[in-house]
């Protein structure tokens, strides 16, 4: 007859057993499956483009907006006319040429007449330091709103991020231009004349 300390022994080293091939199974699924990789942590631009020297956005309507570096590297506008820019601005621009996000990667069956690539709405051409540039044509929203179509370097198309694109195209209505300095008043014209009173003639 088995004492009940032995049983005791029994049942917890079956559990020990168990235990240890439920866990080594677990190991082995998490080895073997493989690991998804989604289009979301996919961008247009990347690092290795370079640093980007100009910047140009134009629409179907003859607008056009032009940015591009100095010597100094400091954004200034060329187009629609000459002018410093805000380097805010400017620099909120390139930020979001950086940030346009691949939502879905199309294939060349693609009917460019219903995504508004047969005539493109606008186009933004970028020129970067090493020479290298891309051309992105965008046509139309897509039926959800999740993003635009696009077709880039005429070739690739996508559905990239619909807040990127807004965001560029919106220079085009209101250019990044530096904001006017308010000329500070000279000494004469903060000087409040005094008037003299004649004295009477007796």
């Amino acid at each position: 007859m088995i004492k009940r300390p032995t049983w005791i022994l029994l049942v917890i080293l079956m559990l020990v057993i168990v235990a240890y091939f439920v866990v080594k199974n677990r190991a082995s699924a998490t080895s073997t499956e493989p690991t998804r990789v989604g289009l979301g942590n996919d961008y247009l631009i990347t690092q290795a483009d370079g640093i980007l020297q100009s910047l140009r956005i134009s629409d179907n309507q003859t607008r056009i907006v032009q940015l591009q570096r100095d010597f100094n590297g400091r954004w200034i506008l060329t187009l629609p006319a000459p002018g410093a820019a805000d380097q805010s601005l400017a620099g909120a621009a390139e930020t979001q040429i950086a940030a346009l996000r691949i939502v879905t990667t199309l294939d060349d069956q693609l009917n460019l007449e219903e995504a508004g690539l047969d005539f493109p709405s606008y186009t933004i051409e970028l020129t970067f330091v090493s020479g290298l540039t891309h051309v992105i044509e965008v046509g139309a929203l897509t039926p959800t709103k999740s993003g635009y179509y696009i077709s880039f370097d005429a070739g690739s198309l996508y559905i990239v991020s619909q807040s990127g694109i807004d965001a560029l195209e919106n220079l085009l209505t209101a250019p990044p231009f530096a904001p006017t300095e308010t000329p500070s008043p000279s000494i004469e014209e903060m000087v409040t004349p005094t008037l003299e009173v004649a004295a009477p003639t007796p």
